[in-house]
């Protein structure tokens, strides 16, 4: 059985979990052998190289329609501190998110403004006042087309975070325009001091819903599986303390904010997170989004690319 499961720190209490789960220790191994970031083990699901896994949601959604996925996710009701969106803007000029991220509409306004002085500046001076406010205005003009087309949600998409599918694509639902940052990487950016939206905390006050970030779905053994699920989400774990360091050292972020970060966290998933779940889907059915295919990206050379590689800013 080939297992695929998520490298970063919201799947901790899955790994305490199965190392206490009676089942061979062959099976075990399997389980902590294929470990990835999401878009990888997304298309090793969809390629059939690992029988189940932790799958991000808009790649499960085949498994959901065929009823291969069971009732463990990964689940935030508000904040989850670890699916962010940076340097982002709210397309559409919804008010109240405006206001409550402190996101000012009016920076397009500001940037015009010296955009049209610079304008004034390179006007010859020996044409005649006439002339100068016509060339101006004319300027000017093009300058207002084109922040406009600039501030059009098509030509303002989405910064893609490679390791990510669905957070890719709730960011899109959500109207949010900023560089996509998930997993490890986001936590650390966000406990270094980074600002940044919570997608959590966002589409929980657009919704009232939980998100399901991930989900356990299965290609084949589904039995097995769904065993193991129902298991996990009715234990309640408790993390070893040397677990903790290790991972802790590992990332560079202390234990007592993981397990913050945990408690964010939950994974069973209940009659509200399949509702959440349902309009995930239909937003990406409105949207046009597609799910991932096949197709491996050709640009990301998957051999350097680690799950906790921290998150370097761009100057």
């Amino acid at each position: 059985m080939r297992f695929g499961k998520i490298q970063y720190l919201n799947l901790i209490p899955f790994d305490v979990f199965l190392k206490s789960y009676p089942i061979p220790t062959r099976y075990k191994s399997a389980a902590f052998a294929n470990r990835s970031y999401p878009s990888k083990l997304n298309q090793s699901f969809l390629f059939h190289r690992i029988d189940a896994g932790f799958i991000s949601t808009i790649a499960g959604a085949t498994a959901h329609r065929k009823h291969k996925a069971t009732q463990a996710g990964i689940i935030a009701k508000g904040a989850v501190w670890s699916v962010l969106s940076l340097e982002s803007s709210f397309a559409n000029g919804d008010s109240a998110l405006l206001k409550k991220h402190r996101l000012s509409p009016s920076a397009s306004l500001v940037l015009g403004s010296h955009s049209l002085e610079s304008t004034f500046e390179k006007v010859d001076s020996r044409v005649d006042c006439h002339a100068t406010a016509h060339a101006a205005a004319r300027n000017d003009n093009k300058t207002a087309q084109s922040k406009n087309a600039d501030s059009s949600p098509q030509a303002q998409s989405p910064q893609k975070d490679y390791q990510s599918d669905t957070s890719n694509a709730l960011s899109t639902v959500l109207n949010l325009h900023g560089r996509v940052l998930i997993g490890d990487r986001a936590l650390q950016y966000r406990f270094n001091g980074g600002k940044a939206i919570d997608m959590g905390q966002v589409w929980w006050e657009k919704h009232r819903l939980p998100f399901v970030f991930g989900r356990l779905c299965y290609n084949s053994y589904g039995e097995f599986y769904n065993n193991i699920a129902r298991a996990f989400v009715k234990k309640r774990v408790k993390i070893p303390h040397y677990i903790l360091q290790a991972r802790a050292k590992a990332c560079g972020i202390p234990p007592h904010y993981i397990r913050e970060y945990l408690a964010h966290i939950h994974y069973h998933i209940h009659a509200k997170e399949r509702v959440g779940l349902e309009r995930f889907y239909r937003a990406l059915r409105l949207k046009a989004i597609k799910p991932p295919s096949r197709i491996y990206p050709r640009n990301v050379d998957s051999s350097k690319c680690t799950p906790n590689t921290p998150y370097k800013r761009q100057l």
